[in-house]
């Protein structure tokens, strides 16, 4: 899943906005990854009306809570990244 605005994928650890409202991405539900300590949003146990979170990510914002978005969206504004885990996926940030 990638940010609109920029093609950059999203990633876990990510500073987003979300319509103003500070945030940061705790779970990619296609890459099955979170953030240490939130290890149980990761989970296949059936939700409320069946199903499961199997697509997208989970954010976590200050006035909303959290806030899961099941595919791209403009809503979703890159801050900053998380220096942690990079690959060369990003566009111009190896020069590659």
């Amino acid at each position: 899943m990638s940010y609109v605005s920029n093609g950059r994928r999203i990633r876990v650890g990510d500073s987003v906005l979300l319509e103003g409202d500070k945030g940061v991405v705790i779970c990619d539900y296609e890459k099955w990854e979170c953030l240490s300590g939130y290890e149980g949003w990761l989970t296949k146990k059936e939700l409320v009306g069946g199903g499961f979170l199997s697509s997208g990510v989970m954010i976590e914002t200050a006035g909303a809570g959290m806030v899961h978005y099941p595919e791209e969206d403009d809503e979703i504004e890159f801050v900053a990244r998380a220096g942690v885990g990079l690959d060369d996926d990003d566009q111009g940030e190896h020069g590659h």
